[in-house]
């Protein structure tokens, strides 16, 4: 690579400088996480879970920054509203299905555990 009006001098100062830019690039693509770093906990399917193994059907609301109203049905009891919050919420014991309720008080809600018709 030739410049015209250039010295030796200018010549090495560009190679050093795109050198140093080049390894600054490479190092911050190869940041490695730490070894001691805990691993995300898993996150199950948003939405309705049955349970398995004896235990409890549960939503998992994967929103981090809300909490939603969800309708929840119960075998033989009828269908109940409830305000979640991120994560899983445990369901009754008879519950066959639970989803997100956009419709009722317009899907949000302030209070996780607040229950309605």
């Amino acid at each position: 690579m030739t410049f015209r009006g250039s010295t030796g001098r200018q010549h090495a100062r560009l190679r050093l400088g795109l050198a140093a830019a080049a390894l600054a690039g490479v190092l911050a693509c190869s940041v490695a996480a730490p070894a001691t770093a805990a691993a995300p906990e898993k996150i199950n399917a948003c939405g309705w879970n049955k349970g398995s193994s004896g235990e409890h059907a549960f939503y998992e609301h994967c929103a981090t920054n809300t909490n939603v109203w969800i309708q929840v049905t119960r075998w033989a009891r009828g269908k109940y509203h409830r305000c979640v919050g991120p994560g899983r919420t445990v369901l009754d014991y008879d519950a066959t299905g639970a989803w997100y309720d956009s419709n009722y008080h317009g899907g949000l809600c302030s209070h996780p555990g607040d229950t309605g018709p």
